[in-house]
């Protein structure tokens, strides 16, 4: 298994490799641990560190590896930034390009919590670094909210299952036909991949569920995917600026899709969906 690149941290600290008793773990497909140590040292337990990674999970998206915020555009799992994950993804995962795959989510999550918690020294001020991005230490300056966040957390960790959590498995960063994604927000439809926008009704909203038909890497080495809206239109979106999704209840709708020719500038593949 590889481990996390040795470049400097976004925060300017060194990063360290992944721990061999982590590699066995994920190479078995299982999270597990023991009993729960005390905070403290500038090297957490294994044991301790998934405790928390699952109680703030938990607080975080309810364990959904596809849970995405509307607002800000926080992403599976452990709700990470969008701005965050390019440079998060080439330290723990080696390619800022990595997809946010359950797998990778995991591996970044792992790393950058083990990361801040050698610089932070305690779970809670990694909990109140995780939403705010702040390292105050006096807890009197917290917020209510704040306050409440961690304590949520907290209380989750004892609850943790004994018997951890299976390990997704590892799958592709390249999005291929069949797959299904929802698109980050000011995207419009191009013609062609690194193609012309469409002149008019390509803006795909914020959040939108799309299927794959296909896709092709530029020469640039951007990833651009064929995907087709709800609406029925059919055009070009590039990957990094989509998120993965789980496959809908009403997939059946996309089953009639067709080429119906062009009109103007752009391809309508279908009516709207039934």
């Amino acid at each position: 298994m590889p481990t996390p690149s040795s470049a400097p941290r976004a925060d300017g600290r060194p990063s360290r490799t992944m721990p061999l008793a982590l590699a066995a773990a994920l190479a078995l497909g299982m999270l597990a641990w023991g009993a729960d140590p005390v905070d403290g040292g500038r090297e957490p337990r294994r044991e301790a560190q998934l405790r928390f990674m699952w109680a703030m999970a938990g607080q975080e998206s309810g364990w959904d590896y596809y849970a995405r915020n509307s607002s800000s555009g926080a992403f599976g799992k452990y709700q990470i930034m969008p701005f965050n994950w390019p440079a998060w993804a080439g330290e723990y995962v080696g390619d800022r390009k990595a997809d946010q795959t359950p797998y990778n989510q995991e591996k970044v999550a792992y790393g950058k919590l083990r990361d801040l918690y050698g610089w932070l020294g305690s779970w809670k001020r990694v909990a109140y670094w995780w939403l705010t991005g702040s390292s105050e230490k006096d807890q009197r300056k917290w917020s209510s909210y704040a306050k409440g966040y961690v304590s949520n957390i907290m209380r989750l960790r004892k609850r943790a299952p004994k018997a951890g959590w299976r390990m997704p498995p590892r799958t592709s960063s390249r999005a291929t036909a069949g797959d299904w994604r929802r698109a980050a927000e000011g995207q419009v439809l191009r013609l062609s991949a690194g193609g012309r926008p469409w002149a008019e009704r390509g803006r795909v909203p914020d959040g939108q569920l799309v299927r794959v038909t296909g896709g092709r890497t530029t020469r640039v080495g951007v990833r651009w995917l064929r995907v087709v809206t709800a609406d029925g239109r059919q055009g070009w979106l590039p990957q990094p600026r989509t998120v993965p999704a789980r496959k809908p209840a009403f997939a059946s709708r996309w089953r009639d899709v067709r080429d119906t020719g062009a009109t103007r500038d752009r391809r309508h593949v279908r009516p709207r969906p039934r």
